[in-house]
């Protein structure tokens, strides 16, 4: 079927030629596809717009040696947490670590619904605990978390952590933690990440520099 019509969430994008670009983008039934988005960055192009990261759209492909957009709608444009700066980091940490974690064509419905589910309670309740609650269940979905492999003493860290383990996202949102704990937590799962990775995550630096 060379034509699809798909929703997608908008990952990465980096410009080539004059006038187009490459998106990487996360699909619920092909996992994460690379597209060629042709002269959406001429001011005339009306799929500029609805083709920004993070946006949930429903996208219209061409399919042949690769994949060729034809049509781009905006399902979700995520306006609060684009006028936040902090905020908007925090979500594009979220990009960042599904880009590098998921490999490209190979479908990952739970991931994508864990995506999507975590940008939607995110863009009402910004708190840092649902990207670290985001952060173990992504790891959980790829196969890459094991609670063995934290290496800590304090019991409340341990407890928050199991709680994100099993809690569903929207109670992740509702959970409290004090400000130690926080940063207790994202000093952990940023080490995970990055052993997982075997490389820094640039979203976090960015996130560390904004608290300062």
């Amino acid at each position: 079927m060379p034509s699809l019509t798909l929703e997608a969430i908008i990952l990465k994008r980096n410009n080539f030629g004059e006038a187009d670009r490459m998106l990487s983008i996360l699909t619920k039934n092909y996992g994460k596809i690379s597209v060629v988005a042709r002269g959406v960055r001429k001011i005339t192009s009306r799929r500029a717009g609805n083709v920004e990261l993070l946006n949930i759209v429903k996208v219209g492909l061409f399919r042949g040696k690769g994949y060729t957009l034809t049509e781009a709608a905006s399902i979700e444009t995520f306006p609060r947490i684009k006028s936040n700066l902090s905020v908007s980091t925090a979500a594009f940490h979220i990009l960042e670590i599904v880009n590098k974690l998921l490999p490209e064509n190979d479908p990952n419905p739970a991931a994508y619904d864990l995506v999507r589910e975590t940008l939607l309670i995110f863009e009402d309740n910004p708190r840092q605990i649902i990207i670290r609650g985001f952060e173990i269940k992504l790891l959980k979905l790829t196969g890459f978390w094991s609670m063995s492999k934290i290496k800590i003493n304090e019991e409340n860290i341990i407890s928050i952590i199991k709680k994100l383990q099993d809690m569903r996202m929207e109670e992740i949102s509702s959970l409290e933690i004090d400000k130690d704990e926080a940063i207790a937590l994202e000093r952990i799962l940023r080490y995970y990440l990055e052993g997982v990775l075997e490389g820094k995550l640039k979203s976090a630096d960015v996130m560390r520099d904004l608290k300062k």
